[in-house]
């Protein structure tokens, strides 16, 4: 059974649909908006899935716990175009710090905890879009962290969960919800995110400053990351002195 509920009931504004178990909360949302009952900014949240997915259709591994859910994005500016992966990640970043956590983002769209000089991966972010539909699938460790070989080989980052830290979180469905609300009013602040997100996103871009090395289709590239292109894209002072612009690709630290 899916459930509908305002987050604020005094006031107009998003809706989040909740249930139980599903195969996907982007499966879920897709459903809801191609029936018409799934507005922008609208979400929905499943407890639990069944086939999550991350990015390169890898599997999302989704016990009780969580946040895994599906928020829609408007298809204005700056998510109509390359942009909207690292946009959104920033949006969900700066609301988990205004919740006194201190997360950064990993280029393009990854939820990363500090704690003292370590890094942790805290979740992620998966856009996907059908016709005029553009849906981002957020997963947040709350309570359980993928460990041992739940992670890939290849990961740049250990996992962690909210719980971990000294700021204890509240229940997955409330915390989405504030989550939401914050992101609503952040993009819908007269203007300012669109003409200030990339600024925003550098000053919180885990690695920036630092050496790393970025691999796409087999191909690697080492350089100093600079920050951000107006594309969204990641801007590397390659050990080849050029500044180059990296518009997929994974990337993790190097001495």
């Amino acid at each position: 059974m899916i459930v509908r509920e305002n987050i604020n009931p005094e006031s107009p504004g998003p809706v989040v649909w909740r249930t139980d178990k599903a195969a996907s909360s982007l499966d879920v949302g897709f459903m809801l908006a191609e029936r018409g009952a799934l507005a922008v900014w609208d979400s929905v949240i499943v407890k639990s899935q069944s086939a999550g997915r991350g990015q390169l259709r890898r599997q999302w591994r989704s016990p009780p716990g969580n946040i895994y859910a599906t928020l829609r994005l408007p298809r204005l500016a700056p998510f109509d175009d390359t942009a909207a992966s690292p946009a959104t990640g920033l949006l969900f970043a700066m609301a988990l710090r205004s919740r006194g956590w201190p997360v950064l983002l990993k280029w393009p769209n990854d939820l990363i905890l500090q704690a003292d000089a370590s890094f942790y991966k805290l979740g992620g972010i998966l856009l996907e879009e059908r016709g005029e539909i553009l849906l981002a699938g957020v997963g947040i460790n709350v309570t359980v962290a993928p460990m041992g070989i739940e992670l890939r080989e290849d990961t740049a980052l250990r996992a962690t969960s909210l719980s971990c830290s000294a700021i204890k979180p509240p229940f997955p469905e409330i915390l989405w919800r504030e989550l939401v609300n914050h992101v609503y009013s952040a993009y819908n602040d007269n203007g300012v995110f669109l003409s200030r997100w990339k600024a925003q996103a550098e000053q919180i871009l885990l690695w920036r400053g630092d050496n790393v090395e970025l691999c796409e289709g087999g191909q690697c590239e080492r350089g100093r990351l600079v920050g951000l292109s107006a594309a969204g894209g990641l801007c590397l002072h390659t050990t080849g002195g050029q500044l180059k612009e990296f518009l997929s690709g994974t990337h993790r630290l190097v001495q």
